[in-house]
């Protein structure tokens, strides 16, 4: 405290002192007195506000944990995806006897999007979610998956430390508890638990922060319930929290995947299927995002968009705020009919103002090189050296490193934001198979993404 305020408050301390005893006191001296008290008590409050903001720097995060589950759900994927294959003549892998010609077990079938009899995704893994940096299938056990587990409860502990984190790509609550580890105690956690298909989203929080102001709950519009069952995709999550006294609503969200940016010929209004599915996620998520300012102060979006938001701020070609009936003015509403070609600018028009949210620039840890290659994924598609830079154990470790998740908050709330970065997994994000006997059990990569931290002081 400023000294000038240190020897003012003896002073009024003094004043009253006085007040107290049963000495006559002249009325204008006890009036003088009186405001002197109301000073101190405001100076007071002032100096408590300004200690408790001090300690009141709060660590967001997200991770995509790649289909993660728990170690009860190993069982019935291990044995199933141990099995022999052959496939038929319509592409489909069917199940046959170990040791038939051309047969392979599910863990060597590395095709993408495989189809396997009796691997139903919306409720077990690919059979080929680890693979080796040739991309050779690796056979799971349940001490590989032990040692993951632990070292993603590490990862929490000492390098992500968030008070608030949202998850994508979880079988459920018991699948963040066991990734919590020794540290679950700590955490009130929710996911929406057996509905949907098995990449699920959730949200983990210190239980210092007290428990939710408005309990979690699923978008499911997002999921688009109209579509064929194969082709309906994640919900949104949202949760309320009171943050130092502020009420803070978050929404979690994974988007359909595999329509990432115009540079990598991926246009939301193309001719794309996955692009399709995704554009039609465009309308229920600006309708969640219309409703995140009502009766809270501050909102804060994050998660997996699989989706380049920072091209689509940037306008890069194929990614231009227009629709497809030559409409530039996104906050107008839109037909159902009517396709739009920027995602992030539609649904963040900032109608009505208390939607209006702000796209929070992330940076990588690492040599100059590493975050140089960082900031320029934002405006162009890397090179393939760039991008091994980034995807290196030396860099940041993950297979996706750039480019699908992100953090935004609302305009309330993006002054109080003091920094936001990627949290490099370094050599815990490579998969190696077994090579007994010196390595018995091989190496799962804890995740394909890397956490996002936020820091954020309220």
């Amino acid at each position: 405290m400023h000294p000038d305020h240190v020897a003012r408050m003896a002073t009024l301390s003094g004043d009253a002192n006085l007040l107290a005893t049963s000495q006559p006191v002249h009325r204008d001296y006890r009036e003088e007195a009186m405001i002197a008290i109301r000073y101190l008590a405001f100076l007071l409050a002032s100096i408590a506000t300004c200690t408790s903001a001090v300690g009141e720097t709060l660590r967001l995060a997200t991770w995509n944990l790649g289909w993660h589950v728990t170690h009860a759900e190993l069982t019935p994927w291990i044995s199933q995806c141990s099995k022999a294959y052959a496939k038929d003549a319509d592409g489909t892998w069917k199940l046959v006897p170990s040791g038939t010609p051309e047969s392979k077990r599910g863990w060597e079938i590395k095709e993408s999007r495989a189809k396997l009899e009796g691997v139903d995704l919306s409720v077990m893994p690919p059979c080929a979610v680890y693979t080796t940096p040739t991309r050779e299938g690796i056979l799971v056990t349940p001490n590989a998956y032990t040692a993951r587990s632990t070292q993603i409860g590490r990862l929490l502990t000492d390098d992500i430390k968030p008070d608030v984190i949202a998850f994508q790509e979880v079988s459920g609550s018991d699948a963040i508890r066991e990734a919590l580890g020794a540290a679950s105690a700590d955490y009130y956690v929710c996911s929406f638990n057996g509905a949907y298909k098995l990449q699920r989203l959730a949200f983990a929080w210190k239980k210092a922060l007290g428990e939710a102001e408005e309990e979690c709950s699923d978008i499911k519009a997002l999921s688009l319930p109209n579509l064929p069952d194969e082709d309906q995709v994640r919900p949104g999550y949202l949760v309320t929290l009171k943050l130092a006294g502020k009420r803070v609503r978050f929404m979690t969200v994974h988007l359909k995947s595999s329509c990432v940016s115009p540079t990598e010929g991926d246009v939301l209004d193309g001719t794309n299927n996955t692009c399709l599915i995704l554009e039609q996620q465009v309308a229920p998520l600006e309708t969640a995002f219309e409703k995140l300012g009502a009766g809270v102060d501050h909102f804060v979006v994050l998660g997996d968009f699989n989706r380049n938001l920072w091209h689509e701020f940037n306008k890069v070609d194929g990614a231009e705020a227009i629709r497809s009936d030559g409409e530039t003015d996104l906050t107008k509403p839109r037909a159902t009919d009517i396709s739009t070609r920027n995602l992030l600018l539609e649904v963040n028009d900032g109608a009505p103002a208390s939607s209006a949210a702000e796209l929070l620039p992330i940076t990588c840890p690492g040599t100059s090189d590493i975050k140089a290659a960082c900031e320029a994924s934002k405006k162009i598609k890397l090179s393939d050296a760039e991008r091994k830079l980034l995807s290196a154990p030396t860099g940041l470790g993950c297979r996706n490193p750039i480019g699908l998740d992100f953090i935004l908050v609302s305009k309330s709330l993006s002054p109080a934001v003091r920094t936001v970065s990627k949290v490099a997994i370094g050599a815990l994000g490579r998969s190696l198979a077994a090579k007994p006997p010196a390595h018995p059990e091989p190496l799962l990569a804890v995740s394909d993404h890397c956490p996002i931290v936020a820091e954020i002081d309220f």
